[in-house]
């Protein structure tokens, strides 16, 4: 049984630093995230029928046009953009796969697919990703 897709999107933005999510004293938020929010609200607000208990894939690939940007800094602000207009919590993502790509300034961009794993799936990709720890094996070596 393959996954199911509950959300597939090409965001034609600049994916959001979580480096500059808030300001300096860490409580507030910053206007760009505020806006980058609002953003991203518009364009996923819907009843999506996520349940609590699903457990949930994020697959995306980030469009930045500076090679210093680091992939993981695209997680958290899409993340905490997307949970609250989608109905779920990101603590139900058991899984991210993503990938960056260089682009030209003003070329920037999201795509991401948010799917729902079944414990079935859950379990085989475990087995996947780690086979020689499926063999009993637990130092790493």
């Amino acid at each position: 049984m393959a996954s199911q897709t509950i959300v597939e999107v090409r965001i034609n933005q600049k994916p959001f630093s979580a480096n500059k999510m808030h300001y300096r004293d860490g409580k507030i938020d910053t206007k760009e995230y505020k806006e980058f929010r609002s953003n991203i609200r518009e364009l996923l607000e819907g009843d999506y029928g996520i349940k609590p208990t699903d457990k949930l894939r994020l697959t995306l690939i980030v469009g930045y046009s500076s090679k210093l940007a680091d992939l993981d800094n695209a997680f958290k602000p899409l993340l905490d953009s997307m949970q609250p207009c989608m109905g779920f919590d990101d603590r139900q993502v058991f899984e991210i796969k993503a990938m960056k790509n260089h682009v030209k300034k003003g070329e920037e961009y999201i795509m991401l697919r948010l799917e729902r794993l079944t414990d079935k799936q859950w379990n085989r990709r475990q087995e996947q990703m780690f086979p020689k720890f499926n063999t009993g094996e637990t130092n790493g070596k």
